[in-house]
């Protein structure tokens, strides 16, 4: 007796099949004038995976894409696990030294590129092919040398992909880069099953609507988890601009009617600032995370756009599904970041790793379906932060009452100032309740008399002015002495990675310069 299989079976790139299956028509892909429609991005994925195929690219091999944002990355972030291959989005801000650094690491047998990286890379033919690649495929022009292809051709030339290579969800599809913001960038690895469980759970958790038209102007390398995979998986037309620039980010929400976007609190800054009259009527939620949500600034928000509701959702690189904020408790519960997701456990080790007590601070442990399965091929970073029930997040917070979790920084991040810890979140808090004061950071570097010394890096509001001897007498009013930044930089800016977290390395960089001098 024979049995009629229906449905998709358990693998990432069945979100795009579903969507083109169901919704053929639908526009799925919107980039500069062009649009593509699900069939249309579904039959160019799976020609991608046949000229893959034609390289010799099997199951288990990694494909690099390194360019800013365009949309092939969708139909290489969907069509590379066709074949049981890994994909595998580079920085676009990378510099040549950062990028082969990870090229080593993952030893791609593909790399795609943009315009800017093609000239980053040309004449490192022999580097290149040290590292493992045997074709660079470029999205625009290429230069006439070993290895260098155009990925139109190779498109073109190229069968459809009708025979999808077998996974089972416990297989790698994706690696993600960490930020690197305190140190060497590591390959979080992401398997079919941990990306699957992430699309359904942000789809559901963040209120996603089927036929969203969302607007993508976060770098797709470091957002696509928590942003691209859900909205596919809700049939999504995606409006995909290059870069963040805040007057044709509204120019696109009422142009294309766009109902939501994802952002972190700095373009979200950035867009209130320049918000217009009237908020088009279609936006009707924004997604936030990445870094703390100043109390100023989401209320500035909500009161300036009543009708759009915000959710703030926690996770990282490594495990995608934390914590989830609704839109009701945004003011109400100013300052936390939410509460565990659907699926997700949580508690909290204290420093002498036994579980903290309520109120308590302690690291997070957290465990979902989403946890990744390890950094690529490295089992020194991997196994420190895995444990029998979770996973070590590096982050340090404590649950209110009601079940709510505040973020105090990293483990890293912790000052040791004369004996005592000094939270930098709650320095930066201080300093960002300031009425001159837009953004805030605070690191320790090293001191001999008290171990560590606490520096506190602001930017000023548009057209403010304060002094930084202003700025410390207002700290001593509101913080007790070990607390209290030994020095207030002013600066224009500051330093963040391509997901917009305060780059700390850096700052404490501008700190020994400053020294040296």
């Amino acid at each position: 007796m024979r049995t009629l299989a229906v449905g998709s079976p358990p693998r990432l790139d069945a979100i795009l099949a579903r969507a083109a299956l169901s919704h053929p028509g639908r526009d799925a892909v919107l980039f500069g004038g062009t649009a593509w429609t699900y069939a249309e991005v579904h039959d160019r994925a799976r020609r991608l995976a046949g000229a893959l195929a034609a390289l010799d690219v099997q199951k288990g091999d990694r494909v690099a894409f390194w360019a800013a944002n365009r949309p092939e990355f969708v139909e290489v972030l969907f069509g590379v696990p066709m074949l049981g291959a890994i994909a595998v989005p580079l920085d676009h801000w990378w510099t040549w030294t950062d990028a082969f650094v990870a090229l080593e690491q993952i030893r791609p047998k593909v790399l795609i590129v943009g315009a800017s990286q093609v000239a980053l890379i040309a004449g490192f033919s022999d580097a290149l092919q040290a590292a493992g690649i045997e074709c660079v495929l470029c999205l625009d022009e290429h230069p006439v040398e070993r290895l260098f292809d155009a990925y139109t051709l190779h498109l073109a030339r190229a069968p459809m992909q009708h025979r999808l290579t077998p996974v089972v969800p416990s297989d790698p599809a994706v690696i993600f880069f960490t930020s690197g913001s305190t140190g060497r960038s590591k390959g979080a690895v992401h398997t079919h099953g941990s990306l699957l469980a992430a699309a359904m759970t942000m789809s559901l958790e963040l209120g996603l609507h089927d036929g969203e038209r969302t607007l993508h102007f976060l770098p797709l390398f470091s957002s696509c988890m928590e942003h691209l995979i859900p909205l596919t998986l809700m049939r999504a037309t995606h409006i995909i601009q290059p870069e963040f620039d805040a007057p044709d980010v509204w120019e696109a929400i009422l142009a294309f009617e766009v109902t939501h976007f994802d952002a972190v609190p700095t373009t979200l800054r950035r867009l209130l600032e320049v918000a217009p009259t009237i908020i088009p009527k279609s936006l009707r939620l924004i997604s936030y995370a990445s870094e703390h949500m100043p109390a100023p600034l989401i209320t500035a928000l909500i009161e300036r756009m009543p009708r759009v509701e915000f959710v703030q959702f926690y996770g990282m690189m490594e495990h995608l599904c934390l914590t989830v904020m609704s839109p009701s408790d945004q003011l109400r519960k100013i300052g936390t970041v939410g509460r565990p997701m659907m699926g997700t456990q949580l508690h909290l080790l204290n420093s002498d790793n036994d579980a903290a007590e309520p109120h308590e601070s302690g690291e997070i442990v957290a465990l979902s379906p989403t946890l990744f399965a390890g950094y690529w091929q490295d089992e020194s970073a991997t196994t420190p932060v895995m444990r029998g029930e979770g996973m070590r997040t590096g982050d340090i917070g404590r649950f209110d009452e009601e079940g709510f979790l505040t973020l105090e920084g990293r483990v890293k991040e912790m000052i040791k100032t004369g004996g005592l810890t000094v939270i930098p979140a709650e320095i930066e808090s201080i300093l960002m309740g300031h009425p001159h004061v837009s953004d805030a950071a605070v690191v320790g570097v090293p001191d001999e008399r008290w171990g560590e010394a606490v520096h506190a890096f602001v930017t000023l509001s548009p057209g403010a002015s304060t002094q930084e001897v202003d700025l410390t007498s207002f700290c001593q009013e509101r913080l007790a002495g070990y607390k209290r930044p030994k020095a207030i930089h002013i600066v224009p800016e500051l330093p963040r990675t391509g997901i917009g977290k305060i780059a700390r390395r850096l700052l404490r960089d501008q700190v020994f310069a400053l020294r040296a001098h």
